[in-house]
């Protein structure tokens, strides 16, 4: 009787030690699995200076094309060469002439336009500013296209919207039909508003949109 006691005991203490090592190995194996998904996570690429990197993180393209705005009181076209990291700004420095000064593209805002007639193409509207050694920050509404194989950009048109504004949104009538539209929101300045402090009033402007051009529309 003494011995079935003892092997009932054995057997109990090996069935215990396979379940505790089972549950030993499962933990460990969950433990790499963590390590792994989270080896997966990368954090967002780092604001490098540079032409080919205004392209690599706005379009994720490695290309030998720069995205480059054209003043729309000139002919010149202005590289964009890096980042702003607060606010959301791709910079490109100027010298015109004896005007001197930097474009700011508002990437976050850059809004696809669902155009006809675009096979091979992105056509794009992203709002930009440029300044110069004055107080002035002069915002304007631009449309680009991108070739989706060359990763060329072509500056197409831009319209004025004001100086000191605060862009609030980008919106494409739905549906995107024509006349295709859009309107965007911002915030000017009051016409008894200091121009030193920030706009406080609410407005909206519309602008027709072709393949090619921007058209100042009625407000709505």
């Amino acid at each position: 009787m003494t011995l079935l006691i003892r092997l009932a005991a054995v057997l109990i203490l090996l069935v215990l030690t396979v379940i505790a090592l089972g549950f030993y190995k499962f933990n460990i194996a969950g433990d790499d699995l963590y390590i792994k998904e989270n080896d997966m996570v990368r954090p967002l690429a780092p604001f490098e200076e540079g032409a080919r990197s205004v392209m690599m993180r706005l379009f994720s393209l490695d290309t030998g094309h720069s995205f480059k705005i054209t003043l729309p009181d000139s002919n010149s076209a202005v590289t964009l060469t890096g980042f702003n990291k607060e606010p959301s700004l791709a910079v490109g420095a100027y010298q015109d002439k004896e005007i001197r000064g930097e474009v700011l593209l508002d990437y976050l805002r850059l809004t696809p336009l669902n155009l006809p007639g675009n096979t091979g193409t992105t056509q794009f509207a992203a709002p930009f500013a440029v300044t110069t050694q004055g107080t002035g920050v002069f915002w304007y509404l631009g449309m680009f296209r991108l070739d989706d194989r060359s990763g060329s950009i072509t500056h197409l048109d831009s319209q004025y919207l004001g100086d000191r504004v605060v862009i609030q949104a980008i919106s494409p009538d739905i549906p995107f039909d024509p006349p295709h539209r859009i309107t965007i929101s911002l915030r000017t300045l009051a016409p008894e508003q200091p121009m030193a402090t920030t706009p406080g009033q609410e407005t909206e402007r519309t602008f027709y949109v072709t393949r090619d051009t921007i058209e100042v529309s009625a407000s709505r």
